[in-house]
């Protein structure tokens, strides 16, 4: 009896463990879930539509009734009553589809829901159609099985978010443009992880009346914007206008009829003092604010370094803390007539003490701080702390100076500032996304993207040793393995690539992108090769394992990941790139320099290194070569042709340095020169 007791416990627990284990991951994480025991099935499943239901509730139940239907593999049924429906819904509050200005200091209840499963059906309880909207987004993630085996979990899930603002700044000033089909599958792809704030970066990208000659044909026209925003809005998520109003319009001031707007010849920044900037700037103003309908405007004011650099510089002596009041303060007062609340940067404060104490009452500070660095964030914070003000926080995914985003740099940037951020109620959490450096797929930036929306909701952040095993299991679920080794090794020959390259970053923060095009044969690089050769051969390494498993991804993926995960691939063929011209520079010289400078003889040094089928200078052009074409396959996918030429010249550059090397070796061989031998760096001076 004993035993027979014994083995009921150890099955129970057996079924208990297996039911554990088929939960489903939900990112991110709910307030509070209680799972009960057995699932529902999906294809019966019908739900009720009120003729009066409001576009916004239709658009939440058409996205349920589409996910259940893609997954079953039949349309949910539409029920001719409510009381006859097996999907019920009630949301208490009409309208509120976006956050208001007053969105922490409510009670944040706006974006609260309840969502219940039981063997009767579905049931969601919401404040709003927000929550309803989240509450499917939740459903997406607990839907298993396919066709008839389609089911949900039974289950009771209540949630809201930790924090009231929750967004994703998108850098269209620096970089490639994206298209308005990736903009919206980015929105798409956001809105999963329950984002309510998209903030528009720009500086000359969007097109306004009056400036037609202003980055012509490469910016967005207003038409496109509108249909961004909504779109965004009918996933509630809020397009916020984020533009520089004093420094980093160097896009703007480079032409010549604006010059003379500026603090420097050609600069920068804007001069407060001269009348004609304020009449552009309140004409620009009007067009923002009649065409972004957000209460939210993010005027940047950040790194205002020209005026600071110019301020002692003869014959005008400057002051640049008075000089960034007085734009700051005229900024605020044109859009306080249009009702709109500002966000602004805090980070001159380190140039300028006390300048928070001068910043316009209703202005919202932001503390940036890309570094997971909690020293670094306090210099930030505690200005803003003594002067008690509300803020944002705002983190970034350290993405610009790599082909891949540094990523434990990037998970500890965001912990450390949602930690400080909660600590001292921030308003709000704002994940940055830059791209300074060009070169680098903004989509290898989507996965930490999740990460800080992740956070920003639940309000800790992700256990960074098993995300990319649930991310890949929530995204790619049929594909999680492959996706979860290939962000693994990628993530991990990024941190091999660092131990090589960095010391020269060109103002890119630990950034390897700058000396990845160095000259590999230099003296300097050379000598780099031989003290980092097993890191550079490891960088390869897990490339390599990368973009096997993206290949076996690629064979099993939907037609809307394949895009995608081609993206990925090219990445990390493009990190393999890097570590392998420096150790094919080291291959070809020590090739020459052992074979026939050592052994005085030939030792078919020719062959392995000229011999057009299969050797090193040849791999070297076939690879630059296909790279570059997959290169901007993959950049067309996701951006506008825009800049795409000055990364291409990149590899035409670097085309270029295999060819010409080729070349001199073919013409002294046939020759047959007889100068003396010397070192292959000193014999063929590889250049570009």
């Amino acid at each position: 009896m004993k035993t027979l007791w014994i083995s009921c416990i150890i099955v129970c627990c057996w079924r208990f463990t297996a039911s554990a284990q088929q939960r489903p991951t939900l990112l991110p994480a709910p307030q509070s879930i209680h799972y009960g025991q057995g699932e529902l099935p999906v294809q019966k499943l019908s739900v009720f539509v009120a003729p009066n239901a409001t576009a916004d509730v239709v658009f939440a139940l058409n996205q349920l009734r589409n996910l259940l239907a893609e997954r079953s593999g039949k349309p949910v049924l539409v029920s001719p009553s409510a009381s006859a429906s097996t999907i019920r819904y009630s949301v208490k509050s009409a309208g509120q589809e976006l956050p208001g200005t007053n969105e922490a200091t409510n009670g944040n209840t706006r974006e609260r829901y309840t969502l219940t499963i039981t063997q009767k059906g579905i049931d969601i309880t919401a404040q709003t159609s927000t929550g309803l909207y989240y509450a499917v987004q939740t459903i997406r993630q607990l839907i298993r099985g396919q066709g008839t085996k389609t089911s949900l979990p039974l289950v009771t899930i209540s949630d809201q978010p930790r924090l009231a603002y929750r967004g994703v700044m998108m850098d269209f000033a620096h970089g490639g443009l994206l298209t308005v089909d990736e903009i919206k599958k980015q929105i798409d792809f956001l809105a999963r992880w329950k984002t309510n704030q998209y903030y528009f970066y720009n500086e000359v990208s969007i097109q306004l009346d009056g400036y037609s000659t202003l980055n012509y044909k490469a910016s967005y026209s207003q038409a496109q914007i509108k249909t961004i925003i909504a779109y965004a809005r009918e996933r509630h998520m809020d397009v916020i206008p984020f533009v520089n109003f004093y420094g980093h319009l160097h896009e703007l001031i480079r032409n010549e009829k604006y010059a003379s707007l500026a603090i420097g010849h050609y600069g920068h920044e804007l001069d407060p003092r001269n009348p004609a900037v304020q009449t552009l700037l309140k004409n620009w103003i009007k067009q923002y604010t009649t065409l972004f309908q957000s209460p939210f405007i993010h005027v940047g004011f950040d790194e205002t370094w020209e005026t600071k650099r110019l301020a002692n510089a003869a014959p005008a002596k400057l002051d640049p803390e008075a000089l960034y009041i007085q734009q700051l303060s005229f900024v605020s007062n044109e859009f306080k007539q249009y009702g709109k609340t500002l966000l602004a940067w805090t980070d001159m404060n380190a140039f300028y003490p006390n300048i928070l104490a001068k910043f316009p009452k209703d202005v919202i500070p932001v503390i940036w701080e890309y570094s997971p660095d909690t020293t670094a964030i306090n210099n930030y914070l505690n200005p803003v702390l003594k002067e008690k003000k509300p803020f944002f926080i705002q983190p970034a995914v350290s993405g610009w100076g790599h082909i891949y985003p540094a990523s434990d740099y990037t998970y500890e940037n965001i912990n450390l500032c949602l930690k400080a951020g909660l600590r001292h109620n921030t308003l709000g959490f704002i994940t940055s996304v830059w791209t300074d450096s060009v070169e680098p797929f903004v989509r290898a930036s989507w996965l930490f993207m999740a990460y800080g929306c992740i956070a920003a909701w639940q309000g800790t952040v992700p256990d960074k040793i098993t995300f990319t095993e649930k991310y890949s299991a929530v995204v790619y679920p049929a594909l999680t393995q492959d996706m979860q080794a290939a962000f693994d090794h990628i993530a991990i020959a990024g941190q091999f690539l660092e131990k090589c390259l960095g010391k020269n970053t060109q103002s890119l923060p630990r950034g390897t992108l700058v000396e990845s095009w160095s000259n590999p044969f230099s003296a300097y690089y050379l000598a780099n090769t031989n003290e980092h050769k097993a890191d550079f051969e490891q960088v390869r390494t897990h490339t390599e394992e990368a973009q096997a498993r993206l290949i076996s991804a690629l064979q099993r993926a939907s037609p809307a990941d394949t895009s995608f995960i081609q993206s990925m691939l090219v990445s990390a063929r493009l990190i393999n790139y890097s570590a392998s011209r420096f150790l094919w520079a080291k291959a070809i010289t020590d090739r020459w320099n052992d074979g026939i400078m050592a052994q005085k003889k030939d030792d078919y040094v020719f062959y392995d290194l000229t011999y057009p089928c299969h050797s090193l200078l040849v791999d070297a052009m076939d690879e630059t070569g296909e790279l570059k074409r997959a290169y901007a396959q993959a950049w067309l996918s996701e951006n506008m042709p825009y800049r795409l030429n000055t990364m291409l010249g990149r590899f035409d550059v670097d085309f270029g340095l295999w060819r010409k090397l080729h070349l001199k070796l073919l013409d002294y061989k046939i020759q047959k020169k007889t100068e003396p031998l010397r070192s292959f760096e000193l014999m063929f001076t590889p250049d570009f």
